[in-house]
This record gives structure tokens, C-alpha cells and sequence, in this order.
């Protein structure tokens, strides 16, 4: 069994993928665990922070569906002062 890790990154949703609803589809094939910490979106492009969290390997294979889905996965650095 892996370890529980929670990974936050930046998802960029390009102009065709804005109105699908990929991060429910990640969660139904992965279950893995979302809390969206920003978004802004509009008709030509998406911007959200999201906290990704669950088993190591399934986070990973979650990050590897939105590419696959069109979508840039970019991890947030974590500042010193958060930890």
C-alpha cells in the first residue's frame, strides 16, 4: 500500500477544454481527492489551483489524465513560510 501524499499544482484549461468537466472525470476513474484552492476561467481559458490528495501512485496517474486530457499540470512550489 503507498503512502497518502497531497500534491498541489496549477491546471491550465486551453479554450476547447474549458467547459468539460475533467476533474470530476479524474476523480470518478481515480478517486482521488480534489479541493480547488483558485480558479479563474472565462470562454478561452482556465486557471485553477488545485490540492490533489490520495494514494502516491494514483495522484500521479491523476496528474498523467489531465495531460493526457489536453490540460498543462504545473506543481505549485511551496513557500518557505508554509512549510
Amino acid at each position: 500500500m503507498s503512502k497518502i501524499v497531497k500534491r498541489k499544482v496549477y491546471l491550465t484549461f486551453p479554450e476547447k477544454q474549458v467547459t468539460e468537466a475533467i476533474i470530476c472525470d479524474m476523480y470518478d476513474q481515480f478517486k482521488v481527492k480534489f479541493n480547488i484552492r483558485s480558479a479563474s476561467v472565462n470562454e478561452t481559458v482556465g486557471l485553477m489551483a488545485v490540492e490533489l490528495e490520495g494514494p502516491d501512485e494514483k495522484v500521479t496517474q491523476a496528474m498523467k489524465f489531465f495531460q493526457s486530457r489536453g490540460l498543462k499540470v504545473e506543481p505549485i512550489e511551496m513557500s518557505v513560510i508554509e512549510g
